[in-house]
């Protein structure tokens, strides 16, 4: 009488058991269960990196929008900023809050306080306010203003070094000694918007300052 013999081929063969197939299925299962946390965590700081790359690059696009025009944009997506200031990237990526679900960044301006604040909604995708949101930049108009006051007079005191040298006239008021200077308009104001303030007796050049406003500490006189 033969006696069947069962070798590792006809084993293989014949495939996996149920057992065998149950302790791969739950082996697989907890691989996949301890995996997806971690790739969830690298998608959340992939985010987090491109939110705080964005609002850096938001930042600096509204200061330098703020030192040409005196003012910020009413949004981002104004045809002056956007494209202009600011790179759009492909679909205006630039300006949507990748925690947003499409939605754009959170962008206000106080024109009382010559601020513009622009925020990402963070990870759970909810608006909290700026107050209580990780990634917030706010720009002080103040930076871009100064900037381009001391950048006005720095040229102007030194046109009017070589005026006065040369016999030049410094009597009248500031806009007729713009003119003489051969400047133009735009050099009619300071950096925050406020006409520049000529004193022909002392020979001095004022700005209001931040406060624009005359006579008060934060003047800047030459």
């Amino acid at each position: 009488m033969s006696v069947p013999v069962h070798t590792s081929r006809s084993r293989a063969a014949a495939g996996f058991t149920l057992l065998e197939m149950i302790v791969v299925l739950a082996v697989l299962g907890i691989l996949l269960a301890a995996g997806m946390p971690l790739a969830s965590a690298i998608v959340m700081a992939d985010r987090r990196q491109e939110v705080q790359r964005e609002l850096a690059q938001i930042a600096e696009a509204l200061d330098a929008y703020w030192y040409a025009n005196a003012a910020f944009p009413t949004r981002l997506t104004d045809t002056g900023f956007l494209g202009v200031y600011l790179q759009p990237g492909v679909g205006n990526t630039a300006v949507i809050d990748p925690f947003g679900a499409g939605a754009g960044y959170v962008y206000a301006v106080n024109n009382t306080a010559r601020t513009a604040t622009v925020y990402s909604r963070g990870e759970n995708g909810v608006d909290n306010g700026a107050a209580r949101e990780e990634f917030v930049q706010v720009v002080y108009a103040n930076v871009p203003a100064a900037k381009k006051t001391q950048q006005r007079l720095r040229l102007i005191v030194e046109l009017l070094a070589n005026h006065i040298e040369s016999g030049g006239a410094v009597t009248g008021n500031w806009a007729a000694l713009r003119a003489q200077l051969g400047l133009g308009t735009e050099y009619q104001r300071d950096g925050w918007g406020t006409q520049l303030r000529w004193t022909a007796a002392t020979h001095s050049l004022t700005s209001a300052g931040p406060d624009r406003r005359f006579g008060t500490a934060d003047d800047i006189t030459l």
